[in-house]
This record gives C-alpha cells, structure tokens and sequence, in this order.
C-alpha cells in the first residue's frame, strides 16, 4: 500500500466493493520506502531497483498484502503511483491485462461477485454449521 501519507486519493473515487485493508502496515508508517512512479527508472537503475527491492522486502511479510493488491489492481487511478503489494504500475498493468483476458472485460464485477459469494458462504456455514455426518463425509472426500 504505496503513497498513503505522501500521496492523497481523496479525490479519486474507489469502487466501495473492494475496501481499503485497514491493518496498520510499514507502507502507512513509512511511506516514503513505497514511493515510485514509471519514471523513476530514469533517475538512476541501481538506486530505484534497491528502493523498489526494499519496499517488496517490506511487503512480503504484510498480513494485508493480499487485500492490498486486489484494492490496488480494482481501483487503478488512486494506485498510479507507488509499490503496492510489491509490485510496480507497470506491473499492475500486466496483471489487470491477464486478468482481463481470463475473466473479461467487466473482471471488476466478477470479482466483486465471487469475494460476495464467498461472504455469503463462509456467513452460512457460521450460522448453518454441517451435522457430524456431514463433516465426516466431506473429510473422507478431501483426502
């Protein structure tokens, strides 16, 4: 989760289906590390690849980072810029573009559909939970 503290999305509307991961993060105590733009290859390879390299460091061992990345590859204009969930824009590119092709051109509401349906789902079987036999039949079909 990349620009937090140096850049504002205030102004950018985000899709409310996919909220912003709440847990606090190096990226929010530290933005500055995650800060990175297209252009910041021209400034210096060496430099930006050991800043780009830091801030994945920072990023693998985020709880959020799963989240983070889906938040950042749905709501494209707030993340332009910065490392988010250890990867670059153009990298986020990349992915919205594969994504796309497998899942289409609407892969935003897709999404939404299936991460809704899980809810749901996991919501069910909290308040429905399966009997013993049911249990024991899904454990022999797993194995």
């Amino acid at each position: 989760m990349s620009g937090v503290g140096k850049v504002s999305n205030d102004h950018v509307p985000t899709d409310p289906r996919f909220p912003f991961p709440t847990p606090r993060t190096r990226c929010q105590s530290e933005p500055s590390r995650f800060d990175f733009a297209n252009g910041d290859w021209t400034a210096g390879g060496k430099d930006t690849r050991q800043r780009i390299e830091a801030a994945r460091t920072a990023c693998a061992s985020c709880s959020a980072a799963t989240d983070c990345l889906l938040w950042a590859l749905v709501n494209q204009q707030a993340s332009r810029v910065g490392i988010w969930a250890a990867t670059t824009p153009r990298e986020r590119n990349t992915l919205r573009k594969r994504i796309a092709d497998r899942l289409g051109p609407d892969w935003i509401d897709v999404l939404a559909d299936q991460i809704k349906a899980r809810h749901e789902r996991a919501a069910a079987a909290r308040t429905n939970p399966l009997t013993v036999t049911q249990a024991a039949s899904c454990a022999w079909t797993t194995r």
